[in-house]
């Protein structure tokens, strides 16, 4: 089978789509990567073939908005509406080139609305790929006010709404969002990109290790603020060690250890192996290659997204939650030392490790929902 990828141009979005693609590539199956111009350098490293789709749409404005806590617009009528454009700079172009190399199936990570309207104008079945919780599903209602005008424009008929379509789900039950809906589950593999390993992160050390992250997304628009710096008050009042994983070149201030490590745009499973606790906003990756990690994990979330993870995690009893908006080293550094000393936080991260690991693996999951779309 031909089976398209397609993911708008944020990376976050395309990598937890990449190990399903190879796994049906390795299958026998034809795959392409399709996203739009400055995602292409990136997914070309995925070594999968990639097309170059439509043209990119900067949401950094509106993101920043989101992290900065403005308020809606008034002309806003969806909470979707942010994506709208960015279907339609890609439906068009995707259209033609899905029509041109006979896809047989289109795959699309939750929030490429362009590709659930192309495959419904070409007649072929698509597939959401979630990159963890499904936070979008609550938002279904919003689909067909949003996006009615590119369906009608692509001739494509009603509009296909999030959970009426086979979906790909590598979260762990336990973590997930209840839905109406029957997910094709799968076991998560982290992909961040290329690396060479940090050999210095297998150095032992004499006290517990703390991973501090701000991931792909809230590291990109800046929008952490003094919030590492809190976090790193913190971790140093409790003697702790720390490895910061950026994809910047921050480093830490002289009042710091020096034992402390930086590492730059480290994929995150080479640097949670030597630690016991991470911190992060609450971004997908970095919560479900935590969880795969068996660690306990904090979370300072900073739009819709994450905010809705660091519920999760919390529920699960496998993390905690700052808010983001106010805080402080005393109330950080209260949080990290529960969860260093109450072992019941990492049992519930185990314990979802061990839930994640017993799904299927991505290929096995990908060919099971082919040959339910009648592949």
């Amino acid at each position: 089978m031909r089976l398209l990828f397609v993911s708008w141009a944020w990376p976050s979005h395309l990598f937890p789509m990449v190990p399903t693609a190879w796994g049906l590539r390795l299958a026998g199956h034809e795959v392409v990567l399709a996203c739009p111009p400055s995602l292409v350098p990136v997914a070309a490293r995925t070594g999968l073939p990639v097309a170059r789709i439509g043209a990119d749409v900067d949401l950094a404005p509106r993101m920043k908005s989101f992290m900065d806590g403005a308020k809606p617009r008034r002309e806003r009528r969806t909470p979707l509406d942010m994506f709208v454009p960015v279907a339609d700079a890609m439906a068009g172009d995707l259209l033609r080139f899905a029509r041109d190399w006979r896809a047989d199936v289109i795959v699309h990570d939750p929030t490429t609305y362009a590709a659930p309207a192309v495959a419904a104008a070409l007649g072929v079945p698509s597939v959401r790929h979630l990159w963890g919780i499904d936070f979008t599903y609550p938002l279904r209602m919003f689909e067909e006010t949003a996006f009615a005008g590119l369906y009608e424009r692509l001739g494509a008929g009603a509009c296909v709404v999030s959970g009426d379509t086979p979906t790909l789900d590598p979260c762990p039950p336990g973590l997930q969002l209840p839905v109406d809906y029957t997910p094709v589950r799968m076991a998560y593999r982290p992909y961040n990109g290329t690396a060479v390993y940090e050999r210095t992160l297998l150095d032992c050390r004499a006290v517990p290790r703390l991973c501090v992250t701000w991931g792909t997304t809230s590291g990109k628009f800046g929008a952490a603020g003094s919030l590492p710096a809190l976090v790193f008050a913190a971790a140093a009042d409790l003697g702790l060690d720390v490895v910061f994983a950026t994809s910047g070149a921050e480093a830490f201030g002289p009042e710091y250890p020096k034992t402390w490590q930086t590492v730059v745009m480290q994929p995150l499973n080479l640097v949670l192996p030597g630690c016991d606790l991470v911190v992060h906003p609450g971004g997908s990756g970095s919560a479900l290659t935590t969880v795969l990690a068996g660690l306990p994990q904090v979370c300072l979330p900073l739009i819709p997204d994450q905010e809705t993870n660091a519920a999760q995690l919390a529920g699960a009893g496998a993390g905690a939650r700052v808010g983001a908006d106010g805080a402080t080293v005393d109330a950080i550094r209260d949080v990290l030392a529960e969860l260093l000393a109450d072992p019941s936080f990492t049992e519930a991260a185990v314990a979802l490790r061990e839930e994640s690991r017993a799904l299927p693996d991505p290929a096995a999951a990908g060919a099971g929902l082919l040959a339910a779309v009648g592949g």
